[in-house]
């Protein structure tokens, strides 16, 4: 049993690196081309583009991953039938369970090692100097405090900020003060605001009594550079910790983060979807047989594929739009398809 798992993971292992270097090398070759114009504009040099593009590695592995694990498992199990190895496989009284658990084992690791590399390596990705962007525009966050920061220009080097707008929420979500400032600079682990107008309002949104008007103030808010550096981050660039973290700040803002909540939610079951999509291409394996079914086979897996993440984002619409529960947006879609996997072997094995 040992020598045919042994045999099973090499027939699965080779054509996985091989499309994982073929997809790596298809998604460099397509972003180069969409980027072309700007990087004549910019003079990228070779090897600011060399660097560039390893930097991104660990987010092309988790988007082309499932693909490749589910071309994979179906040349895998077409390269066993083509050789009729898989005819003395059933004879001898070895199930299907047995035979596949190799890889079923496998599919777990690269579940874990994908959420691993989500978690850990893709969020250092994020660079704000990665496309020589040293300035980020119209940066929203929603604070700690109940307040909402509208930033104009913020300069992720020099910790700058430039047009401010401060919005101060009541407990029924009613701005009550108006922060506008000309310019801040994170001094001495201080925000040190320049040509200040706070205004009080009414529960109408006008402005109560005169303005008060300062040419330097500190301003105590519990926000850092780095909160406003993260809130520019789009979420495939986030963590689970850091979403976590943006969720509980908008909570605490009187914010339904319904949207977010899909997202974290979310972050947490996509990795397994490698695992769900491998067994979903050994079901559908195992279940046809001859070789003439092997391209219908092929064909109908890669179709459930594209309808699995089909599924997926019609699920995952549904739970921002908030007709679904989050956690049920974000993992329904893998029981279902696992549901399917299990018919299809009871009904062909």
């Amino acid at each position: 049993m040992l020598i045919l798992h042994r045999y099973i993971l090499k027939r699965f292992l080779l054509p996985l690196f091989y499309c994982l270097l073929l997809f790596i090398f298809l998604y460099i070759i397509v972003d180069l081309f969409d980027n072309l114009d700007e990087i004549i504009k910019q003079k990228w040099t070779l090897l600011f583009l060399l660097k560039y593009y390893l930097n991104y590695i660990p987010l092309i592995l988790t988007r082309t991953t499932p693909i490749a694990a589910l071309l994979a498992s179906l040349h895998c199990l077409g390269s066993l039938e083509k050789t009729n190895e898989i005819i003395p496989i059933k004879a001898a009284g070895i199930n299907f369970i047995k035979t596949t658990a190799p890889i079923l084992l496998l599919g777990i690791i690269i579940s874990l090692g994908i959420f691993i590399i989500s978690e850990r390596l893709v969020p250092l990705t994020f660079n704000p100097f990665s496309r020589k962007e040293k300035i980020l525009h119209n940066v929203t966050l929603y604070g700690s405090k109940n307040q909402i920061f509208y930033i104009k220009e913020y300069n992720a080097q020099k910790n700058t900020a430039k047009d401010i707008i401060i919005f101060v929420q009541d407990k029924d979500r009613h701005i009550r003060q108006r922060i506008i400032a000309q310019k801040a600079e994170w001094l001495n682990n201080k925000w040190n605001f320049s040509n200040v107008i706070i205004s009080k309002l009414n529960s109408l949104g006008k402005i109560v009594g005169e303005p008060l008007k300062y040419e330097q103030k500190i301003i105590d808010i519990e926000e850092k550079p780095t909160d406003f550096l993260n809130s520019a981050k789009r979420v495939e660039f986030m963590s689970s910790r850091e979403l976590k973290k943006m969720i509980k700040r908008l909570s605490s803002a009187n914010y339904r983060p319904q949207k977010e909540l899909v997202d974290w939610h979310y972050k947490i079951s996509f990795p397994w979807i490698n695992l769900v999509i491998i067994f979903l291409g050994l079901s559908f394996g195992m279940a046809t047989k001859g070789r003439g079914g092997l391209f219908a086979r092929i064909g109908i897996c890669l179709f459930l594929g594209l309808v699995y993440y089909g599924f997926m984002s019609i699920s995952l619409a549904l739970g921002k739009g908030g007709i679904l529960p989050p956690l049920i947006s974000a993992w329904f879609p893998h029981f279902l398809f696992i549901a399917i996997s299990f018919m299809v072997l009871k009904r062909n094995l």
